[in-house]
């Protein structure tokens, strides 16, 4: 699944964490979520380390990390530390997003 959204201006490291919440409410409603586990993959090292170890993300991070782990406890997920050079299809959506109008999502 990819999908792609405006969400104005952030910084990269918040915008990560937005995505991943994003997924993990997707795959939450999905019929997958019974049958399947979640596997994220991002190129922020900070938002793997902080939701692989939740005590380690600053306190202005730590609510909203805590929420997607929360998300996250429905169903089976992991989320993995892909380089960016590693992952070019999610760092083109997110640049097709800047200034999105409508939401993209697709299911492949």
């Amino acid at each position: 699944m990819q999908f792609s959204k405006s969400i104005g201006v952030t910084d990269p490291t918040s915008a990560e964490l937005r995505s991943v919440m994003e997924a993990c409410a997707l795959f939450s409603s999905s019929r997958w979520r019974r049958s399947h586990s979640l596997i994220i993959e991002t190129d922020s090292l900070l938002a793997t380390k902080w939701l692989q170890c939740p005590a380690n993300s600053p306190h202005y991070f730590g609510d909203f990390v805590n929420k997607i782990i929360s998300k996250g406890s429905d169903f089976e997920w992991n989320i993995a530390f892909v380089s960016r050079e590693g992952n070019e299809a999610a760092h083109r959506l997110a640049n097709q997003g800047i200034g999105r109008t409508t939401d993209l999502l697709c299911f492949n």
